[in-house]
Parts: C-alpha cells; sequence; structure tokens
C-alpha cells in the first residue's frame, strides 16, 4: 500500500513543479568600455615649448679710427675724418671748406642740422695764445663757463644758438665753433682731439 501512495505523491509534486512559472531571468547588464581616440591622446599630449625669440642685432655706427696727427702737417679738413663724426655729432658732414692760413689749421664743416668750425693755433704754443684770446673775454659778448678738459677750457654761449669751446689740448690751443650742436657734441670732439694730436713740440 505504501508504494503506490509514494508513487502517487510523486506524480502529483511532479505536475504542480512543471505548472509553476519559469523564475525570470536576471537581466543582462552591457557594461560600456571607453577607447582613446586620436584627438584626445593627441590632447593629453605635452605640448612643445614654443622656440625663443631670436633678435636681430643692430648695425653699430662707425667707430671711430685712430687718425693720430701733428696739427702742422695735417691736411687742412683731415682734423676730423667722416668717421669721427656718427658717434660725436650724429651724422657725417655734406661738405668741408678749408680755413687754414699761416698762424692755424682749420676747416668747416657743414651738417644737415647744422655747421662746426675748428681750427688749431701752429704759432704759439698753446697757453700763450689760450691766455691772449681770453683777454677778450668781457667784450666778447657771450656768457663765458670753465670747463675741465685739456690743460684749461671755456665754454662761451651766444644767444644765437652759437657755442665755442676753447680748449688747451696736448699743448695746442683748439678752438671748436659750432651752431646747432651743443656742448656735449663739442666735448665727444675735444676728446677724440685728445687722443688723436700729437704733443705740441716748439
Amino acid at each position: 500500500m505504501r508504494k503506490p501512495l509514494l508513487a502517487v505523491l510523486l506524480f502529483v509534486l511532479a505536475s504542480l513543479a512543471c505548472s509553476l512559472p519559469a523564475a525570470p531571468a536576471s537581466p543582462s547588464i552591457d557594461i560600456p568600455t571607453f577607447t582613446p581616440t586620436a584627438s584626445s591622446a593627441a590632447e593629453n599630449k605635452p605640448t612643445d615649448l614654443p622656440a625663443p625669440p631670436t633678435f636681430t642685432p643692430e648695425a653699430p655706427a662707425p667707430q671711430p679710427q685712430v687718425n693720430y696727427f701733428d696739427p702742422r702737417i695735417v691736411p687742412d679738413c683731415d682734423i676730423f675724418i667722416d668717421s669721427d663724426f656718427p658717434n660725436t655729432v650724429g651724422s657725417i658732414p655734406s661738405a668741408k671748406q678749408p680755413r687754414s692760413d699761416a698762424e692755424k689749421k682749420a676747416c668747416q664743416y657743414e651738417f644737415s642740422n647744422g655747421a662746426l668750425f675748428v681750427s688749431i693755433a701752429t704759432s704759439l704754443p698753446g697757453l700763450e695764445a689760450y691766455e691772449t684770446v681770453r683777454q677778450f673775454d668781457a667784450i666778447s659778448g657771450g656768457t663765458v663757463t670753465p670747463y675741465p678738459i685739456g690743460e684749461a677750457a671755456v665754454f662761451t654761449t651766444y644767444g644765437n644758438e652759437r657755442i665755442t669751446l676753447e680748449a688747451v689740448l696736448n699743448g695746442w690751443y683748439v678752438t671748436l665753433d659750432a651752431q646747432g650742436f651743443d656742448e656735449k657734441h663739442l666735448v665727444l670732439l675735444a676728446e677724440l682731439l685728445l687722443s688723436n694730436m700729437a704733443p705740441y713740440t716748439p
């Protein structure tokens, strides 16, 4: 009796199991994957530093040349040569006119913005010539101001923008008379003469 009853119970349980709904399948989840693109890789790549700027240096102004001379024998307008002017007065003369005579070597240099007259006394020692001229300071009509260059020197300023530097340089009495230039230009020219002129000998 037990075996037929057990078989019936098993049959009923099997029938119930077949009639139950199936358990729902768990949904599948798509996990996105990231593949770097060429552009994003380029964005993350460190950028190269820009090349430093290059500078082209300006051409330097012509430098004064050594122009060693004896004022007694120098050609009239070679007291200064063209390369002496760019770094002293800022331009090269457009014309030169000799002004020498028996007592001096002299030249007048013309520029687009002014004129320069230079003379070197050759008939007297520098201090003697300088002191002779200084006797007339009171009637010169200009303002006389001493300046520390050479053995002795003064600037004389006139009301018409004319300025004169008279100095004893290497034993020579030198006059630099300018229109259109200022004191610093004449001082630079005087310093060139100090470097270039042979010392005075009787």
